[in-house]
């Protein structure tokens, strides 16, 4: 892809890191027992349906990888791709778990038993480190934990597609077997796999969700209409077999990213007749002010997206450690069981100035010391 800002993506990370957060803090612990009580239908929604927002993250995360990996044509590309995104998810994902270890030591007498650290173990630091906890039954130390094993291995899975078209057809061919292959997967997962949670441990269960970012990343490419057709066509196939909603929120993202234009590309010339009607010098600079107003807010917003969807992942990694503190607050002063929806809106607030003090001292300098 471009390195240009996406947008469309940015606003997708944004918006779905929140969810994820709202979701956790209406699933752990004595304050989403407060939560309920005080707004049921609410709090049923964020742990129901805030919960599929991951499905936002599975599709964008094959959008942006697709440009990676199925564009090298070299096997030691593509290794050297993965080994970077290990570096890249890895090391802060430790930090965060050390965090979020070290604040349900800190808090261990008012934390419930569902919210206090189970294991922490060297066994159990190396399963993180080596992203295999779920597979080797080894307690996760934060929520979502499992999602981080899980973007690994779909980014290596698709790599590992890539690799094979590199060994079995020349390089004018190898992206299209390398789609060819990553369709295979996307329709075994979708009609099959997908359809047995016990199987969910694994990046088959998922890669119907992520390889149709990748293939809304090829529809970004071109030809567009014929891959969002395709989109369309497996996403509705996958439906007809087995209806599920979290299936239907990808299809739907995946749709949303193949028809959005790449950002910065130049729009033709207005060929609408009124604008080229001639205007009063005082309609003019009124409408170029307003223009001009437009542009900066746009501007402000796209920056604002822009600075928030780099931090997703430092909220996604660290805002565990809030919902610890806002239980155990709870546990801490009963009495806060009256404002349960305050409390939650200030571990969501305070998880978004530690994401904010964790992308900058945190994940920004191990990312330029392991580049």
């Amino acid at each position: 892809m471009t390195h240009a800002r996406q947008p469309l993506v940015d606003a997708l990370k944004v918006l779905a890191a929140q969810c994820i957060v709202w979701h956790h803090l209406s699933a752990y612990g004595p304050l989403s027992d407060a939560l309920w009580t005080q707004a049921p239908a609410l709090a049923d929604a964020l742990y129901d349906h805030a919960r599929k927002a991951v499905q936002v993250f599975l599709v964008v995360g094959g959008f942006l990888a697709a440009g990676t990996l199925l564009r090298a044509t070299d096997g030691r590309l593509l290794r050297t791709a993965v080994l970077q995104r290990y570096r890249r998810l890895v090391p802060p994902f430790l930090v965060a778990m050390a965090l979020a270890a070290g604040m349900a030591t800190l808090l261990h007498p008012w934390l419930s038993d569902d919210l206090r650290l189970q294991s922490a173990t060297p066994g159990t630091w190396l399963a993180h480190a080596l992203l295999l906890h779920d597979i080797v039954e080894v307690p996760a130390i934060a929520a979502g934990a499992w999602y981080v094993a899980i973007d690994f291995q779909l980014y290596a899975l698709v790599a590992g597609l890539a690799w094979i078209a590199t060994q079995l057809a020349p390089a004018p061919r190898r992206n299209a077997l390398a789609l060819a292959l990553l369709i295979g997967c996307i329709a075994v997962s979708l009609l099959h796999v997908n359809r047995h949670p016990d199987l969910d441990l694994w990046a088959l269960y998922f890669i119907g969700s992520y390889g149709l970012g990748v293939l809304a990343a090829q529809a970004v490419r071109g030809p567009r209409w014929p891959w969002s057709m395709a989109i369309v066509a497996i996403g509705a196939a996958a439906l007809a077999v087995e209806w599920r909603d979290r299936i239907a929120l990808s299809l739907g993202v995946a749709v949303l990213l193949a028809g959005w234009a790449r950002p910065g590309t130049p729009r033709p010339a207005s060929t609408d007749p009124a604008s080229l009607a001639p205007r009063s010098q005082a309609s003019g600079v009124a409408s170029k002010w307003a223009r001009g107003w437009a542009a900066r807010l746009t501007a402000a917003l796209a920056a604002g997206m822009a600075t928030w969807a780099d931090r997703s992942y430092a909220l996604f990694l660290t805002h565990y450690s809030m919902v610890l503190v806002g239980n155990a607050a709870l546990a801490r002063w009963p009495m806060l069981a009256a404002h349960a929806w305050a409390l939650a809106a200030a571990c969501w607030g305070a998880s978004l100035l530690l994401a904010w003090a964790f992308e900058r001292a945190v994940e920004r300098p191990l990312a330029r010391r392991l580049r």
